[in-house]
């Protein structure tokens, strides 16, 4: 008479038992993944406006010449005319910094650096803030009248 064999492997209510625990595992996971791109794609845009207003500075004090930033613009890049857009779930909100520290609103989406580096068509220190509306956050940069960037602390919008 044979003996029972011993069976290797999994059974399959084992194997669906799994699966269904690395589901919900993935579905939990899921929101935080979205925030996480959310996040990178708002950190990429605030690094890509610093580069543009960088690269305009640049350019203008190299060349001598006046060379304009062109927010919200999806026209091509000439030597004295760089453009930038925001990405998708972000807006740009601009404002003037007065001595005193109060903000008001500005309304221009131009910025334009003289051959000195500095912007010419701001009288003070202009606070640009970029906020992805799906996680809430903002990113805030100090532009100041001598064409200098100023980080400050990321907030919520």
């Amino acid at each position: 008479m044979r003996g029972i064999i011993p069976q290797e492997g999994f059974t399959l209510v084992e194997l669906m038992v799994t699966i269904a625990v690395m589901a919900i595992i993935a579905l939990m996971a899921a929101p935080s993944m979205s925030n996480l791109l959310e996040s990178k794609r708002l950190d990429a845009n605030q690094r890509d406006l610093i580069n543009t207003l960088s690269e305009a500075k640049s350019q203008a004090i190299l060349g001598r010449q006046n060379v304009s930033v062109n927010l919200n613009s999806t026209a091509s890049n000439t030597p004295t005319s760089l453009n930038w857009q925001t990405a998708s779930n972000n807006t740009l909100e601009l404002k003037n910094i007065d001595a005193d520290g109060t903000q008001s609103s500005l309304t221009t989406t131009t910025l334009a650096f003289n051959a000195n580096g500095v912007v010419a068509n701001i009288t003070q220190d202009t606070l640009l803030s970029i906020c992805n509306s799906r996680i809430n956050k903002k990113k805030v940069i100090i532009l100041t009248k001598l064409g200098t960037l100023v980080f400050k602390a990321e907030e919520t919008c």
